[in-house]
């Protein structure tokens, strides 16, 4: 996908990576399982289930939309968003848990959203985000 596509008027959804998907699709099954054999004990059961509906819903739930004129993060029971043009620079950071994007609007207003990395974004995400200054401390220093 070109910068001229990814600055077109479609909307782009981007889900969960196959690796997060199935680890949440894994894991609530198993609590499911878990509910199952534990409906001798109610309340074991009950938190299961909900555990279960919990990590199942999350990837089907979860998203990042861009289109037009913004970018918006929907977590389970939230949603934050970001206007394209205000977007002024990115910042990758590694909290210790999930590493994390940052898409910084006005910096002396602290405005920005946050993205956990964990969704399967194209090519056309990378070049769009290439175009915008990296404040990540990751990268290599220069000289000045």
């Amino acid at each position: 996908m070109s910068e001229s596509s990814f600055a077109s008027s479609q909307t782009k959804v981007y889900r969960f990576n196959l690796v997060y998907r199935w680890f949440h699709f894994a894991v609530g099954a198993a609590a499911a399982v878990g509910a199952v054999l534990c409906r001798d004990f109610l309340v074991l059961a009950i938190v299961l289930a909900l555990f279960a509906v919990f990590m199942i819903a999350r990837p089907l739930v979860m998203a990042v939309t861009v289109d037009r004129l913004s970018v918006t993060f929907k977590a389970m029971f939230s949603e934050n968003s970001i206007e394209r043009s205000s977007i002024t620079a990115v910042e990758s950071k590694h909290t210790g848990k999930t590493p994390i994007l940052i898409l910084w609007g006005d910096i002396d207003e602290k405005e920005c959203l946050v993205i956990p990395d964990m969704f399967s974004f194209d090519d056309g995400w990378d070049t769009w985000l290439s175009t915008y200054r990296d404040l990540s401390d990751n990268k290599p220093l220069g000289l000045f």
